[in-house]
């Protein structure tokens, strides 16, 4: 029987990720800084999940199979490292991935010095090239022989799955504070080609040979599509995705941002053109779901994140643009972006950068590209 290690027992890894691994009779073992959230796992041994598609909801109890941990829990950290078929799933935001990295680090450092048997790492970090960002920190925290360890015998692999899991609705929260929601995603999807210990074989679990296509697909469509939800529907006096899709204009704009990154997509990595003329409807099911009426502010908090280069706007932007394209729709979600405000402090940073030098200069320090670029020009309307 093997254990899977998941880092983060939030809405993915406990609603999304765990299952899957239970149902395939792996040991499950939950690590969070979150010391009341292991407490009420450990007490109730059980937890509710909502999963709803498009045309209905349904209510399942995962009851056993899964112990929490503390990251406090230095002796029993060490002990599960050190265990043959071990396989870690890192689900945390992308802000607190660097603090799981330094946790993290000294786990391997063990696993080397006491083991060293071949371990598997699944990053479920919603960020563009997650496993690249780890093995970046790894390199950092680790040095000598656990480094050597590291690089000759951990697999990192992205993940790309279409899940999408807000906050449980408060009625379902009061019955049980562990209560999850999802729209019942069916997959997840790893890089066979990155995996170091023996290769998952489980219903749910598919074997890819280009992840990183994959997840940057889902980020560049399915995460850009809730940005642009977010930034051009709260002007507009919206609150939640299905108050967009239920707008004619708005949701014709989304379609067509969904459009112009499939674009950019098929050049970059020859996706099948007949399978991206779809995207766009697979995309606007997603949205469309009744069950999953997502909050735009959550969707487009962190603006400094989430208008950066490489991530859900400027990105794809960038790439339908180098394919010949014109990303209009992109574009006008960018600039509406730097108009959001909220009080994380990435989206502060990006408030204060507007106010104190201006949305020429915001853009080119936010954005990574120039005023004067291409997609500079159409950002600012010039």
């Amino acid at each position: 029987m093997r254990t899977l290690v998941i880092w983060g027992a939030g809405r993915i890894g406990r609603g999304f990720v765990a299952p899957m691994f239970l149902e395939g009779g792996w040991n499950v073992v939950f690590v969070d800084i979150d010391k009341t959230l292991v407490d009420r796992l450990n007490e109730r041994k059980g937890y509710t999940i909502l999963r709803a598609d498009k045309n209905s909801i349904v209510s399942e109890r995962i009851e056993g199979g899964f112990k929490a941990l503390h990251t406090s829990q230095t002796e029993a950290l060490n002990e599960l490292f050190g265990l043959d078929g071990l396989m870690l799933d890192i689900a945390v935001h992308e802000p607190e991935l660097s603090a799981a990295a330094d946790m993290i680090a000294p786990l391997i450092e063990h696993r080397a010095g006491s083991c060293a048997l071949c371990m598997d790492i699944m990053m479920n970090v919603n960020m563009a090239s997650p496993d690249e960002a780890f093995i970046h920190m790894m390199d950092e925290r680790l040095k000598g022989e656990s480094l050597a360890y590291f690089h000759d015998r951990v697999g990192v692999t992205g993940i790309a799955a279409m899940c999408i899991s807000p906050v449980a609705p408060a009625e379902e929260l009061i019955k049980d504070p562990l209560t999850l929601i999802n729209n019942n995603w069916p997959e997840q999807a790893i890089g066979l080609p990155q995996l170091k210990g023996i290769p998952v074989d489980l219903p749910r679990i598919r074997l890819t040979d280009n992840v990183h296509a994959e997840e940057t697909r889902k980020l560049y469509t399915l995460n850009m599509a809730h940005a642009v939800c977010s930034y051009l529907g709260i002007p507009e006096g919206h609150s939640t995705v299905i108050d967009v899709m239920r707008d004619g204009r708005l949701r014709d704009t989304v379609t067509k941002a969904i459009l112009e990154a499939s674009e950019g997509l098929i050049k970059a990595y020859g996706f099948d053109e007949n399978v991206m003329k779809g995207w766009p409807g697979k995309i606007l099911d997603l949205l469309d779901n009744p069950w999953i009426n997502d909050d735009l502010p959550r969707l487009g908090a962190d603006t400094r994140r989430k208008l950066s280069r490489f991530d859900r706007l400027t990105g794809p932007a960038m790439l339908c643009l180098e394919a010949g394209g014109c990303p209009v729709s992109i574009a006008k979600a960018i600039r509406a972006g730097f108009d959001f405000t909220h009080d994380d402090p990435g989206t502060r940073f990006v408030m204060d950068t507007v106010k104190n030098e201006g949305i020429e200069a915001a853009v080119e320090t936010v954005c990574g590209i120039k005023a004067g670029d291409d997609l500079g020009k159409m950002i600012l309307g010039r």
